[in-house]
């Protein structure tokens, strides 16, 4: 529907000016500023919102309000919620129409400088935060969303407020095919769009923060509302959300064909069409879901994120639940995968030492370069897929080095003339936490550090959502 502009004149001569007797009545004055967008988003929308009714060519400032429970120590060996205020804010200039389209308008200034319908999201800080210091005005008489889903978007005219809306984001979708699975053999949780047949399917891999019905029910569903038919695994969960659950609590020889086990689940339903399978895996899921492309020729696709390029040691799990914890097995005793009853070849990262390692990145890199010859045998021989690969990493990873590996798988495929089925998406300033859809503000958790090697936040926001429309865009081309 198009729209007008009018002076501000005209409508108020138009409201007092009594109608001509036998003539139509008066057109109603134009609405002021408001935000236009729905009241809710479900699990794997990006929120489409416009602001309209400004002054053609004014500048506004949006502030948009969420509140995040963050889980810190209570001082007593356990952990204590703390509801945090998350604010992000632009200035935006409206264009000739009087509109500020969030999905591309430009800000000139504020806690982003990304231009897309994410930048609000990802960009939002801490309250104290320094670049919150001038936008104070903005919180206040501001009753805050009591759950992490509420958003509060509140525009401004100078330190004037001059409209806002509450929605929401995250919600399942009414309607939606759902199926929890929690068998010896198989646990996960499955979606699809209502009355689906036949759709391309996606198998997703949490990584090592482990998995839960709670979590996978989310991923799948965010998936599945980008129309494709989606299990999502748990393989292994840490004991605090394991409990109910036929999964292992130790990240040690994982079989493979756990992913084949997933692929015969799937093909008994009447949504999902095998032949198009992609795995998309995160972190460790990301190591997973290569080891799984290779092994296997029905996967047509894989999306690694932050991923892998070697087989690593598989890790422990400490018992909470008991009275004195549980010792986290010796080091150099087991692999993260297992085929066919054996242990796949593995680094061994000795997770219990301490040799002044600044991170986990130089703990891993470190362990490559001392165990060269395990190395060697642990590497992916990815060359040997069938699958398109959709490779996304960070050059300033601190979890392990996800941008040196993306670049390692490449040159494999390239050296072996596969390079046409690999495609990579490398964030230069970018760390581990590009695998989200953008609408998580970073800095609920993360600090800006000092060392040049330190991840970028807010360039890590902006390519986590470039990341996400980039996935999307591959899954929907390699598995039409």
């Amino acid at each position: 529907m198009r729209r007008f502009a009018a002076s501000l004149l005209l409508p108020c001569l138009l409201a007092t000016a009594p109608a001509a007797r036998g003539t139509q009545p008066a057109a109603a004055a134009p609405a002021g500023p408001r935000v236009e967008g729905r009241d809710i988003y479900y699990l794997g929308e990006i929120p489409s919102l416009r602001i309209s009714g400004l002054i053609p060519g004014e500048t506004v400032t949006a502030h948009q309000f969420r509140t995040v429970v963050r889980w810190l120590p209570n001082g007593s060996g356990g952990w204590r919620p703390e509801p945090t205020l998350m604010h992000g804010w632009g200035s935006f200039r409206a264009d000739a129409g009087g509109t500020v389209d969030l999905a591309s308008a430009v800000p000139t200034d504020g806690t982003t400088r990304g231009v897309g319908p994410a930048g609000l999201f990802w960009s939002a800080r801490r309250q104290g935060d320094a670049a919150l210091a001038g936008a104070r005005f903005a919180e206040e008489g501001l009753t805050r969303p009591d759950d992490d889903g509420t958003h509060i978007l509140r525009v401004f005219r100078g330190t004037r407020q001059i409209a806002e809306r509450r929605f929401t984001i995250g919600r399942e979708r009414p309607g939606m095919i759902r199926a929890e699975i929690n068998t010896p053999g198989l646990t996960g949780f499955f979606a699809a769009p209502a009355g689906a047949r036949r759709l391309p399917v996606i198998i997703h891999l949490h990584g090592s923060e482990g998995g839960s019905i709670a979590k996978a029910r989310a991923d799948a569903q965010r998936y599945a509302e980008q129309g494709f038919a989606t299990l999502a695994i748990a393989y292994f969960a840490w004991p605090y959300e394991a409990r109910g659950l036929t999964v292992p609590t130790r990240h040690q020889n994982i079989p493979v064909e756990l992913l084949d086990r997933a692929r015969q689940w799937l093909a008994r339903r009447p949504e999902a069409d095998v032949r198009r399978i992609a795995l998309v895996g995160n972190s460790k899921g990301a190591e997973f879901s290569l080891v799984g492309a290779v092994t296997y020729n029905w996967v047509r696709a894989a999306v690694a994120c932050v991923p892998s390029d070697v087989v690593w040691e598989g890790y422990g799990a400490v018992n909470w639940d008991a009275p004195a914890p549980r010792a986290i097995p010796a080091p150099g005793t087991y692999s993260s995968w297992s085929y066919r009853g054996r242990p796949l070849p593995y680094i061994p990262t000795y997770a219990d030492r301490n040799d002044g390692f600044p991170d986990n990145t130089d703990r891993y890199d470190r362990a490559r370069a001392e165990f060269a010859a395990e190395a060697r045998a642990a590497r992916i021989p990815i060359e040997r897929t069938r699958a398109r690969l959709f490779l996304i990493g960070g050059e300033r990873d601190r979890t392990w080095s996800s941008g040196a590996m993306v670049r390692s798988l490449a040159n494999a495929m390239d050296a072996a003339g596969h390079g046409a089925q690999a495609s990579t998406f490398i964030a230069p300033t970018g760390g581990h936490y590009l695998c989200g859809d953008g609408l998580y503000p970073h800095r609920a958790w993360q600090v800006d550090l000092t060392p040049p090697f330190a991840p970028d936040i807010d360039a890590q926001g902006q390519a986590e959502y470039a990341a996400f429309v980039a996935k999307l865009a591959f899954l929907r081309a390699a598995l039409r």
